[in-house]
Formats: structure tokens, sequence, C-alpha cells
């Protein structure tokens, strides 16, 4: 009876005995030594990581891109160069200075026309208004005419007269082949036809004149050429005279500037001559197109008259300007210049905007004297460079914008 119960209890103090062991690492053990040094290890890597972190480059946003360009560099695309209406022109190389002229943007003599009524009459439609644009051939407006009307029945009469002597001359031929009238009344029926020929001729031009049509007494105006409506002189109803003119056109995309040029500058200008217009923060380039050998009485300035593309619509006809014509070289003394316009003060120094494959780089300079429109570079360029010559402003405002993002992270 003593024997199982002492081997109960033996077993119950072994269970006990194994239950109480404590699950550490006793010291000097082999597991304890191998914890130990892998501890300093552990924590020598994580130093090395936070130093490695710490020595990499950090991304610099105020204007830096990531592909390698400093934050000297406006970032734009064709599209974005296009709606701010940035042009961008070669620096001037061989500046040998320039005149200042006041000026005024006038329609290209080549690409303008005036509609006027050759006839009088009343005005019974109008199909364009000011600043519509046209087709050549669109109808701008009718007019109802008595003088296109009697045009209108003189070549219905002339026409019929014809008939009249071609049926009688035929007739004539007849009888004379068959020796029954007499020669002088076969030469009679022949003059008579070709009068007829001509009287139809002549009603047949002079509807074609009035620009009328057969059979109408109705003058329809057509646009001559493509372009905009730039004046119009005419409502419905008005009753209008002959040769008045009621419709002006013009193509917005090219126009002309007219400057009046002192004589000892015009000397020095010839045709093709470079010129800068320029007019409350806008630019533009253009050429000298017609340079006039006469002196005006009145003014004594020798009038000139310069093409200036308008793509962009920067301008519009009456629009005064001021317009620097860039003057022939009469010496060696040549220089590098640039626009007025395409200057601009970046981190306190002069600078212009060289147009790049993404965008524009900003190139400082030192400036040297001003002449009209145009001032000297002295040093930053090299005359190569292609610049940002209007509508700078939105260059400088945009790498403003990135400065200001790079102080703010």
């Amino acid at each position: 009876m003593q024997m199982p119960y002492r081997l109960s209890v033996c077993g119950m103090l072994l269970i006990l005995a194994a239950c109480s062991r404590s699950p550490k690492l006793e010291e000097g053990t082999p597991q304890a030594s191998a914890a130990a040094s892998a501890a300093p290890a552990a924590a020598q890597k994580h130093a090395d990581k936070d130093k490695d972190d710490d020595d990499k480059p950090t991304e610099r946003k105020g204007g830096e891109e990531k592909d390698g360009k400093g934050a000297d560099f406006v970032k734009l695309s064709d599209k974005q160069i296009l709606a701010a209406h940035i042009e961008v022109a070669a620096v001037r190389t061989g500046f040998a200075g320039a005149v200042e002229a006041p000026a005024v943007i006038i329609a290209d003599p080549q690409h303008a026309a005036v509609v006027s009524s050759s006839v009088s009459g009343r005005v019974i439609s109008v199909r364009k208004n000011l600043g519509e644009n046209v087709a050549r051939g669109d109808i701008l407006a009718v007019i109802e005419s008595r003088e296109v009307a009697q045009f209108s029945a003189d070549v219905t009469l002339a026409r019929r007269q014809l008939e009249l002597a071609d049926a009688g001359f035929k007739r004539e031929d007849r009888l004379y082949a068959e020796k029954v009238s007499s020669r002088q009344e076969y030469e009679l029926a022949q003059s008579a036809l070709d009068d007829a020929r001509t009287r139809l001729r002549l009603a047949q031009q002079q509807l074609a004149t009035s620009g009328g049509a057969e059979h109408s007494a109705q003058l329809t105006l057509r646009a001559p050429i493509a372009g905009v409506v730039t004046a119009r002189q005419v409502a419905l109803g008005d009753i209008v005279e002959a040769n008045a003119k009621l419709f002006e056109l013009a193509n917005p995309d090219l126009l002309s500037v007219e400057l009046s040029l002192a004589p000892s500058d015009a000397s020095r200008v010839a045709p093709g001559t470079p010129i800068e217009v320029s007019a409350d923060g806008r630019s533009g380039t253009g050429h000298v197109a017609f340079l006039s050998r006469v002196l005006d009485p009145a003014t004594r300035q020798i009038r000139a008259i310069a093409a200036l593309p308008n793509k962009n619509a920067l301008w519009r006809i009456g629009e005064t300007v001021s317009a620097s014509v860039v003057l022939k070289p009469e010496s060696s003394g040549e220089q590098i210049a640039v626009p007025r316009a395409a200057v601009q003060t970046v981190e306190d120094k002069p600078s212009v905007f060289v147009r790049q494959k993404d965008g524009f780089a900003i190139k400082h300079i030192v400036l040297g004297k001003p002449a009209a429109g145009f001032v000297t570079v002295l040093s930053g360029l090299d005359g190569s460079e292609r610049i940002a010559t209007s509508n700078t402003f939105v260059l400088k405002a945009e790498h403003g914008k990135g400065e200001a993002g790079g102080d703010n992270d």
C-alpha cells in the first residue's frame, strides 16, 4: 500500500521540477556567448545603414529637374510656349546701332482689299459683320439696283437682236447662193449680224463690270480675298451711291508697320533691314519691305513700310507702337545685341532665356550701351543662341514659382 503512494509522490516532484526550470540562458553557456556577440554586430549594421542614408544626395526641388538640369532652367513644352505667345529669335550679331521711330500698325497692302458698289441702289441683305472671318468668294451684301436691272435687260435685248440678225443673214446667204438676192443685200445682212454681236458683247461687259447677273436686278458683293472684315459702312436698307466704299478686308496674320525716318537714318536702311516692334510689354520682329525715295514735304521724313508677321494675334490695325530699326554697319565695330524686352533681372543679374529642347535656360549677361529698342551684350553670349524676345516676364514668373516651391519644402 505504501509503495504505490511513494511512486506517485516522486512523479509529482519530478513534474514540478521540470516546470520550474527558467528559459533564460545561463551565463557562461555557449548559447549565451553567441547571443552576446550577435548584439553588437546588429547594432553596427543598423548604424552603417543610417550613415549610408545620410550620405545619399537629397533631391533639389526649387526648379531643378531629375534629368540633370540645374535650377536656372524653366521647363516648358512647345504648346505652352505657343499659348504664352513667347517669340524666339536669334541673337543680333554684327550690331552697329539702331534708331527708334514712332510707327503705326496697318494692314499689309498686299493682303488687304476694299469692297465698293459700282452702282447705286438699296441694300436688301448684309451677310457679314465687323470682325468676322471671310473666305474668298463669300457674299458680303446684296444690293437691289435699277442700273443692274437696265444692264440685264440690255443683255437680253441684245441677245434677241443677235438671234434675228443671224436668221436674216442665213436667209440672205441662201438667197445669194441661189442668185436671187444681190451682193449688196448679202453684205448688209452680214454687217447687221456683226453689229448685233458687238452690241451683245458690250451689254455683257457692262453687266459683268457692275457685278450683276443676267435676268436679275440684284448686285451681289463678294469677298475678293480671305481675311477679316476690318470696316463696314453699310446697314440693311441703306441707299448707297456708285463707288461707295462699303467693306474693308485684311489678312490679320500678315500686317505692316508704317514709320517715318530722318533722311540721315534712312540712308543706312535698305529693304530687308530687320526691325523690332514693341508696345505695352509686347514685342515682335519684322523687316523693311518698302523705303520711299521721296521726302515728305510736310514732315521732312522718309516713309518706310515693314512687314510684320502676326500669327499670335499680338497686334491690331491702327495701333501705335515703337519701332527700332537696325542700322547697317559702317565700320568693323560690330557687337552682339538683344532686344530690351528680352532682358529680365534674375538673381539680381540681367539675364536672357536661351531656347533649349525642353524649355529655356537662364543665362546671366553683362550689358553694354542701349541703342533704341536694343541693348549691347559685353559678355555672356557668343552670338549663336536663340532667345525669348517677347513675354519674357512669363518665364521669370515660372522660374520664381520653382524657387518658391523649393523654399517651402
